[in-house]
């Protein structure tokens, strides 16, 4: 995900989107913004590696959430309760969502930018390789195996 939105910055730097404005800067695709997104997307992955449709929905749920504003909010893929991440699900939960403001928006002409992304990165084929916990990477998983058995702490001749 970081790797990709990184690249989409790198090859539309000045190049001007639909409102007018670049790709960086303030409140737009910003390395910080690229490193939150790529850690609720690991989140999405592993916290609902059991099933492709509730990780989908969970990826979709970050698209949704960055793209709400308080004209339009579309939180409906936020996981619901006083336990969840999202904000505006949190007052919600205890009745007062009318009182939430979207502090750090970011803008339709971003979102739209990195739909094809997120749409590309949460695609059922790929999902399916991340059933179940599973690395994408067999050589990942491999070592991870061998170092279980046999620690980097023990000397092994």
């Amino acid at each position: 995900m970081g790797v990709r939105l990184r690249k989409l910055k790198t090859m539309n730097r000045g190049k001007k989107l639909s409102d007018g404005k670049s790709i960086s800067g303030k409140n737009r695709l910003t390395d910080k913004f690229i490193d939150t997104i790529t850690t609720y997307y690991g989140n999405a992955i592993r916290q609902n590696n059991s099933s492709v449709s509730d990780m989908r929905q969970a990826i979709w749920a970050i698209y949704c959430h960055y793209r709400s504003a308080d004209e339009e909010p579309m939180h409906q893929f936020c996981p619901i309760g006083d336990t969840s991440w999202c904000k505006y699900q949190k007052l919600v939960a205890t009745n007062s969502a009318s009182l939430f403001k979207y502090k750090n928006i970011v803008p339709i002409a971003i979102t739209d930018e990195i739909k094809p992304i997120i749409a590309e990165l949460s695609a059922p084929k790929l999902l399916k390789k991340c059933v179940g916990g599973k690395t994408q990477n067999a050589n990942e998983s491999f070592n991870s195996i061998v170092w279980k058995y046999c620690p980097k702490l023990l000397w092994v001749i």
